[in-house]
């Protein structure tokens, strides 16, 4: 590219006006066999120097793009992958509580018959950091797509993902914030405060909304995952009637 600029070029900077392409034929033809030889060895070697070059550039291209696929590709499993199992202890947790102290509740059980609230209040201790740290990853989440907005922009699909993925796990932020006591089993009177003060419709509240964000948090995760890596995984025969199988729902050999 450069060579041709300064070909065009050279006729509007100096007084010099370069040969035509006629006239480098012309004046080929005029030169004795040695030297047509000569010029068509260095010809065929600068073409084929070219050609590697090109040639390595495009498959070194090719890995750091496979490589950087592959980067991102961890990096959203190890992230959503941890939200996800997040959001499952919290739904577990918020399904437990509430079915118990709704039945306590109920049945008017005293706090002190009810033996299960101990591992309840303990699990109260865990629920308070996975709520904590559901919302550093949220803010993880959020940062992803700006990491690697190069290697997203031709890839819609997976910011798209990412953003959808972004709203479940805020429409279970919100819903999370929920009182509850300290926890532990170090107050002789734990179960009694775990039974006044939890509000079991909030927590039932809590686990559905988990339920439904566990489910499509799954979804999206394969769906940006594979966007990811179809370019570096090729599909063989196999693999093809194998996904076709379980799209049209016959999971069979």
């Amino acid at each position: 590219m450069s060579s041709i600029a300064i070909y065009f070029a050279t006729p509007l900077l100096t007084t010099v006006q370069p040969w035509s392409f006629g006239q480098l034929i012309l004046w080929f033809e005029e030169l004795d066999v040695e030297a047509k030889v000569g010029i068509s060895s260095s010809l065929v070697t600068v073409l084929g120097f070219f050609v590697a070059l090109h040639t390595t550039m495009h498959s070194w291209q090719r890995q750091t793009t496979a490589s950087m696929r592959m980067s991102a590709a961890d990096s959203v499993d190890r992230l959503i992958s941890e939200v996800n199992a997040i959001i499952l202890q919290i739904e577990m947790f918020a399904e437990a509580l509430a079915r118990e102290v709704s039945t306590v509740r109920a049945q008017r059980i005293p706090p002190e018959a009810a033996p299960i609230l101990s591992p309840l209040s303990e699990d109260v201790i865990a629920f308070r950091a996975n709520r904590q740290r559901l919302l550093q990853l949220e803010q993880e989440l959020l940062a992803l797509p700006g990491r690697y907005a190069l290697l997203f922009m031709p890839l819609s699909d997976v910011p798209a993902a990412l953003d959808a993925i972004t709203k479940q796990v805020s429409s279970v932020t919100k819903k999370v914030w929920i009182s509850t006591p300290i926890g532990g089993t170090e107050h002789p009177e734990h179960r009694s405060l775990l039974a006044e003060v939890v509000d079991p419709v909030k927590f039932d509240e809590l686990a559905s909304v988990c339920s439904s964000a566990h489910g499509a948090i799954a979804r999206l995760h394969g769906s940006a995952r594979g966007v990811l890596l179809g370019p570096i995984i090729e599909m063989n025969p196999r693999a093809f009637v194998r996904t076709l199988q379980v799209l049209f729902g016959k999971d069979g050999d």
